[in-house]
């Protein structure tokens, strides 16, 4: 084990609940459970491959305490009749063979409760809340806003609500102590009472949400009422040795009025005083902004929940989990000076479940980076099961297994981006003799690029590049492959992955010199001075460009992020053509640096290649650094300082313009493959050449590549 992680796998406790080190699979909604809220065998194997990665312990997300009252996505587990325990209990067995333990996480979802619409049941709340715009449909695709709607489109579906009587408040608590008594039977550790992100007992935290006036509201103490009976109620029926503990909301972003973290210290003693044997310190924002989704619970800011957490931490005598996007080595630093106890991971478990086990193991270049693309929280919102953009496998450890090959081949992979990449990881893995070609001077294709602008890209990279070099992946810069040079190398199987191709659009003006398009912005920044850029550049440009390249600066993406906010050679007012995921990513790379932006799409809605999360996260972005979105346009004609376009197919616009990027134009398809296939090679195709799906589709394709050739 390297001495650097040393503090992550001390053995540590809640209450009477021995861990074997401070790492703990943080609870996420899933959509793994069977119809009618069964636990089986596909979720059971999600979790044990976290078990078995070496978690301490691995915390089932949103078990509905009430099913099917009070649940929020459709396939929750349920553990509000005995009929579940056999499920449950299997999936405790599983999880204990390999030294690890799991907890439940108990839920009601009060006003998150969309599926009691569905059905035509009241939604609980402590108080009836207030209208509220929200504003993220604009930003969606109506294939999302059908998703999102399914619940509310069931005949009988309603919107409406019940404030919470005595009797519901005891009926609450009742199934909490039922669902908790039912995880001891089951052989579950320990039960987490989820207190946080905007569902019931939240509601009751929350003072900008629980109106009342009786013991329930007013005060901090009034509003922690129903939490402090549940863990009393649960430690007093169930048993006070067993573990119980709670996830609190630290503080809530983005709201005027909600919960603070002077509120969160006091319901975090209280909870302590109830019987309480840790709290899990999270956070909430207002749920009506789209951008509050990767602000809390899922926050893209690193550690943005830690100075919450500590505070909290410093007033209790009982462990707190910290959470929120917290890498190892500070992780190992917050629990040695005491700011938290234990480290809870989700989005990093579902790319690497293995993650403890080669932390341990010292092996950290084997670690398989989460990007933070949120592919798998933006499936939630689509009422999907969960998967992850890097890891293929996620969710569906219970189909695949990668298998030795039976009849190891000599396997030519053509293409070093993400989709060739994987695919030589994968077949190198089972045993095959793999060969890469790549055509340029180094690995990444545009996903390596990218990274200049989204610099969570680049350990993706890194993590690629040492797999190739760990199973001994011959790659061959600087190659155009031609059906011969597969015949010298005897290529049993060649697997394309070559990219997406490029074409100019239709438009009067696309090959004036300030028109760019992506292939020039990448051959810009790396150095490599093309024809085309022979002509779009002055020679200072192309100098600038041959030294970056000669002295390695440009092969640099750190480098390039922080160079180019003192020089770039492109215009002050910067045009894009097409708003896809590319144009949105763009953007807000150029507007960092000074350019005035606009984005001119064809349709509706912009970056629509991103997840649904990330794409609410970005598009907030851009807008407040100044960037102009004009959507349903036509770009007519580019001249020299200016482009006319349409506006909703009448108007016409002219703009000032120094700079145009065309950011469209992207099809697959590999004339490569077809002339190799003909030339009586096994060919399959992966990633973006094959259907375009930037990273998500390019690692699950080049897996499946490796995987069957």
């Amino acid at each position: 084990m390297r001495r650097r992680f040393e503090s992550l796998f001390r053995p540590g406790r809640i209450g009477k609940l021995e861990l074997r080190n401070r790492i703990i699979m943080s609870p996420m909604g899933s959509n793994l459970a069977e119809e009618g809220g069964f636990c089986g065998d596909r979720i059971q194997a999600y979790y044990e491959a976290r078990a078995a990665g070496g978690a301490a312990m691995v915390t089932m997300g949103s078990v509905a305490v009430a099913w099917p009252s009070g649940a929020a996505n459709p396939r929750h587990v349920a553990v509000s009749e005995d009929r579940f325990i056999p499920g449950l209990t299997e999936l405790a067995s599983r999880v204990h063979k390999h030294g690890s333990r799991i907890a439940l996480q108990l839920q009601h979802a009060g006003l998150g409760a969309v599926d009691d619409c569905g059905d035509g049941r009241p939604l609980l709340c402590p108080s009836e809340p207030a209208a509220k715009d929200a504003d993220m449909a604009g930003d969606c695709q109506p294939e999302e806003i059908g998703l999102m709607s399914e619940p509310y489109m069931r005949p009988g579906a309603s919107v409406s609500y019940r404030v919470a009587e005595a009797s519901d408040i005891e009926w609450v608590i009742s199934h909490f102590v039922s669902a908790a008594g039912r995880a001891r039977e089951s052989g579950i550790d320990g039960v987490e009472i989820h207190a946080g992100h905007g569902y019931l007992i939240s509601n009751f935290l929350n003072p900008s949400v629980n109106c009342r006036t009786d013991e329930y509201g007013g005060s901090i103490e009034n509003r922690s009422r129903l939490l402090v009976q549940i863990i009393r109620a649960i430690k007093e029926e169930i048993g006070r040795d067993y573990p119980v503990w709670c996830r609190l909301d630290s503080t809530e972003f983005l709201t005027t009025g909600g919960i603070s973290v002077e509120d969160a210290c006091v319901t975090a003693q209280l909870a302590q005083e109830a019987g309480a044997d840790a709290i899990h310190c999270s956070a909430y924002a207002d749920a009506s902004r789209g951008v509050s989704y990767s602000t809390a619970h899922a926050t893209h800011t690193p550690e943005s929940f830690i100075p919450y957490a500590a505070r909290i931490r410093s007033v209790l005598d009982i462990p707190v989990i910290g959470v929120g996007r917290l890498e190892p080595e500070r992780a190992r630093a917050l629990i040695d000076e005491g700011s938290i106890d234990f480290v809870a991971m989700a989005r990093k478990l579902l790319a690497d479940p293995e993650l403890p086990n080669k932390l341990r193991e010292g092996r950290t270049q084997d670690i398989r980076p989460c990007i933070y693309c949120y592919t798998c929280i933006s499936r939630i919102f689509r009422r999907e099961s969960i998967c992850c953009a890097v890891n293929p496998l996620t969710g569906n450890e219970h189909a695949v297994a990668l298998e030795q090959a039976g009849q190891p081949k000599r396997v030519a992979v053509i293409g070093g981006g993400p989709a060739g990449m994987e695919a030589a990881r994968v077949a190198a893995s089972r045993g095959h003799s793999v060969t890469l070609f790549e055509k340029n001077a180094r690995l990444g294709g545009t996903t390596g690029f990218s990274a200049v602008s989204y610099p969570e890209n680049g350990p993706l990279v890194r993590y690629l590049s040492a797999q190739l070099r760990k199973h001994a992946v011959a790659v061959r810069y600087g190659k155009e492959v031609t059906a011969d040079m597969l015949r010298r190398i005897s290529a049993d199987a060649v697997i394309v992955a070559t990219g997406a191709g490029r074409e100019l659009p239709p438009i009067p003006g696309v090959d004036l010199p300030h028109v760019l398009d992506g292939d020039d912005i990448r051959d810009m920044m790396t150095g490599n001075v093309t024809p085309r850029l022979l002509q779009r550049t002055n020679p200072l440009t192309r100098l600038m460009m041959r030294m970056g390249h000669l002295s390695g600066l440009t092969a640099n993406s750190a480098f390039l992020r922080l160079f180019t906010r003192v020089w770039m050679p492109l215009g002050k007012n910067v045009a894009l053509v097409g708003g896809g995921l590319v144009a949105v990513e763009l953007a807000e790379f150029l507007a960092q640096r000074g350019r005035n932006v606009t984005i001119l799409e064809s349709g509706s809605v912009f970056g629509k290649e991103l997840s649904l999360v990330r794409r609410w996260r970005n598009l907030h972005d851009i807008r407040q650094l100044g960037v102009k979105l004009l959507g349903n346009t036509q770009v007519l004609r580019i001249a020299e300082g200016r482009l006319t376009h349409t506006f909703n197919g009448t108007q016409e616009r002219t703009i000032q313009v120094d700079t145009v990027i065309l950011c469209v134009g992207v099809t697959a398809g590999s004339p490569l493959a077809e002339t190799i296939r003909e030339a009586g090679f096994d060919v399959t195709l992966a990633g973006d050449c094959n259907d375009v799906g930037y990273i998500p589709g390019a690692i699950s394709q080049g897996f499946e590549a490796g995987r069957t050739v």
